[in-house]
């Protein structure tokens, strides 16, 4: 039987977990030490550092909810994991400047848009032809002057580029997969990526099983590796990582990642096939950990 606590020299920073959404509904349902379910898994994974995200899916009061979250948090249980507060999706925000209360509070990453339109900006599932609103523009310029991670995830084509006019600094795009090979609507166009890379701006390729593919035959490791593939042959080596999504623990998506990496104990499997299809060691580690580390080192929340 494959043991789940492979060991890896190579270690990861994945760019998007729904963590702190997951500790606050789990305490709000009267759930105790939630918190231990994760460090559990993180304790038996390469993955080494990621953006917890606060997600934004209806509404909530966002303050109170962070707050709920961060409480539940114990870092000495995971002493030498890395965090980034984050944020996918800012309907809740009440004004523009609200978003200096959340930067107080140790939050330096923000999606304006979950799939919705909101008041800021128009989300991938939304009107394709709404874009960024003037409150939006405020907000992306206010966001940029703090020094915050831009993560243009879930924005509709035209506020993705719309946004690329407002600020150019600090940009990613934390999780999806390349569109000409699985044509969903949250998955990036080669001219998409061109325009991330300009701004020396990251895509983030997630496990998230139906933007591998739309055959569930094809939902596997191997099938996300050729987005890899695909997306480092338009934006480098240097431009791409790693934004999982793993879902196992939210119960609106069971079984919504890839089948052989359906949690985040199995993320080695990655390295191993990245080895397979020959990138160099280097290369590896760019990808999953030193292109984003290098950039954001500075945001890290448990420095």
């Amino acid at each position: 039987m494959e043991s789940i606590n492979k060991k890896d020299n190579i270690k990861i920073f994945d760019t998007h977990s729904d963590m702190l959404y997951d500790l606050a509904r789990r305490k709000k349902a009267g759930v105790e030490n939630r918190f231990d379910f994760h460090v559990n898994q993180l304790k038996n994974s390469v993955i080494k550092a990621a953006v917890w995200t606060m997600y934004s899916p209806d509404d909530f009061d966002l303050i109170e909810d962070l707050e709920i979250a961060l409480k539940e948090i114990d870092f000495k249980k995971l002493p030498d994991f890395k965090v980034i507060l984050g944020l996918e999706g800012l309907r809740n925000l009440k004004e523009v400047s609200d978003i200096d209360k959340l930067y107080a509070m140790g939050f330096r990453h923000a999606m304006v848009t979950w799939n919705e339109e909101n008041k800021y900006a128009t989300g991938a599932k939304a009107d394709k032809d709404h874009g960024i609103t003037a409150d939006g523009i405020k907000l992306y310029k206010r966001m940029e002057e703090l020094g915050m991670i831009i993560d243009l995830a879930h924005l509709n084509e035209k506020s993705f580029y719309q946004a690329l006019e407002v600020v150019n600094k600090k940009i990613i795009y934390s999780h999806g997969c390349v569109k000409k090979l699985c044509d969903h609507v949250r998955n990036v166009t080669d001219d998409q990526m061109r325009a991330l890379k300009k701004v020396d701006g990251l895509l983030g390729l997630t496990l998230a099983n139906n933007f591998v593919s739309s055959n569930k035959e094809e939902q596997d490791l191997e099938h996300f590796l050729n987005h890899l593939d695909a997306a480092v042959e338009i934006m480098s080596v240097d431009n791409v990582c790693f934004g999982f999504d793993f879902m196992d623990y939210l119960v609106e998506f069971p079984n919504s990642n890839i089948q052989d990496v359906s949690d985040a104990t199995l993320a080695y499997r990655i390295i191993e096939g990245m080895r397979k299809r020959g990138y160099s060691e280097e290369d590896i580690q760019k990808i999953c950990y030193d292109n984003f580390y290098s950039r954001y080192q500075d945001c890290i929340f448990n420095k």
